[in-house]
């Protein structure tokens, strides 16, 4: 490995050409060559090092790195020594001109299909923060080897000025600190600079739900519409949006009232994705439906007999509960447009479809149903997911149970010191 010190500046000589830089030590025949102006004041230009050593395994050529950007050779000697290390351990990573919007371009295509993959929904949304977001920021044109902490905690404060919201800033960030892992991992950078980046925090906010009698509102508007069995069994069974339009009739067992979640059936950008439903928990889970719920899908069953006889060989038997009047599956967005249309018209306030969901666990805690019941049929990976998104809802329903066990036990009399404990409280 071979080392050297120096300085230099931009002055030229009078045919034009730069002069040499001033190595420490200099020959007079370095001297000769070097600016005036280095060798009279300390002062002008700036230090450098020039380092040589091991081999670059991208091009197979020696590495060399200079550097010139210091005001003291003290800065120079440190960053020199810094860069030694490296080589000799083999870490040393050699700046590149790549910018880090077409690495990322690279990188997509590659995170789709390593290790667990992506949902197609995921990758959809990877590919527009990046598209949209992350690519024409100041951080998308900067070199990849050139990315520090700062830089990316500068993008986050941009997207919170932007009035972005808490979650879809830190999803972007998991995108950051993904496609730089792994370019570490390639050792593309000597380091992943997103380690340690400030985030904002995301507030816990309660899940919205509307009142017993507004659902039933929303559910009497709603029958009017062909398609009323689709929202009865969303607020009776809990199914996300996917595993509701991704039922088929071969899912449902009449005899035993039971409905087993076995597809996902998602919307990524313009594509219609089949899939395992969002977690493993999730996957073939039986719900139990009630004699209403099944007496409503016998008659959307006959319903949909009757449309395939008017559509006669037009009709697409394609074994799905929900359907076009063609039998085409439904398409998610669809779904969730007719979902707002009959709010609207219900005038009932504002909720998501996904809320249907929410509906459900609310009503089942409200009955008293055990939350790991509710958890196992809403397909959370662990009860402490269903506590922490429905524990608001827990604690009324809660005292309701203990007052109805309570109920159940004759009493003659109240005891002297049941008396006391009133009287104390």
């Amino acid at each position: 490995m071979s080392a050297d010190i120096y300085r230099r500046c931009g002055c030229r000589d009078e045919n034009k050409r730069q002069f040499a830089s001033l190595p420490v030590g200099a020959s007079p025949e370095q001297i000769a060559r070097a600016c005036p102006l280095l060798v009279s004041d300390p002062k002008h230009g700036k230090w450098g090092f020039y380092l040589a050593g091991g081999v670059d395994p991208r091009t197979g050529k020696r590495l060399q790195i200079r550097q010139a950007t210091f005001s003291t050779k003290a800065e120079a000697q440190k960053a020199r020594n810094a860069e030694a290390v490296k080589l000799d351990r083999g870490t040393y990573v050699a700046p590149t001109k790549e910018v880090y919007a077409d690495y990322l371009a690279k990188w997509l295509p590659r995170r789709a299909v390593t290790g667990k993959g992506l949902a197609a929904t995921t990758l959809d949304n990877y590919a527009r923060y990046i598209r949209n977001d992350i690519a024409p920021s100041a951080l998308g044109r900067m070199k990849l080897t050139d990315i520090r902490r700062f830089h990316i905690n500068a993008f986050v404060a941009e997207q919170m000025d932007a009035g972005r919201g808490a979650t879809t800033i830190r999803r972007m960030a998991a995108v950051i600190q993904g496609s730089l892992r792994a370019a570490e991992k390639s050792a593309l950078i000597d380091h992943n600079p997103s380690l340690g980046i400030e985030l904002p925090a995301v507030e816990s906010k309660k899940v919205k739900v509307w009142e017993p009698d507004q659902v039933g509102v929303f559910l009497d508007t709603a029958a009017k519409h062909r398609l009323s069995a689709l929202f009865e069994t969303v607020v009776f069974t809990g199914l996300r949006r996917g595993e509701a339009i991704g039922l088929r009739w071969s899912d449902v067992d009449m005899t035993k009232r039971r409905i087993t979640v076995a597809n996902n059936r998602t919307q990524a950008g313009p594509a219609i994705v089949e899939g395992d439903v969002k977690t493993v928990a999730g996957q073939n889970r039986v719900i139990d439906i009630d004699d209403t719920l099944a007496g409503v899908l016998i008659a959307w069953k006959l319903t949909q007999q009757q449309e395939a006889d008017e559509w006669g060989e037009a009709y697409r038997d394609s074994g799905y509960i929900f359907t076009y009047e063609n039998g085409e599956p439904l398409k998610p967005q669809y779904a969730t447009r007719l979902f707002d249309k009959l709010r609207v018209k219900a005038k009932l306030p504002k909720l998501t479809f996904h809320g249907q969901r929410h509906e459900n666990a609310s009503l089942m805690i409200a009955s008293g149903t055990d939350i790991a019941v509710v958890s196992k049929r809403l397909g959370h990976t662990s009860v402490g997911i269903t506590s922490d998104i429905y524990g608001h809802l827990i604690g009324s329903a809660s005292r309701d149970a203990a007052e109805r066990a309570a109920a159940i036990v004759p009493r003659k009399a109240v005891t002297a010191h049941t008396l006391h404990t009133h009287e104390a409280l």
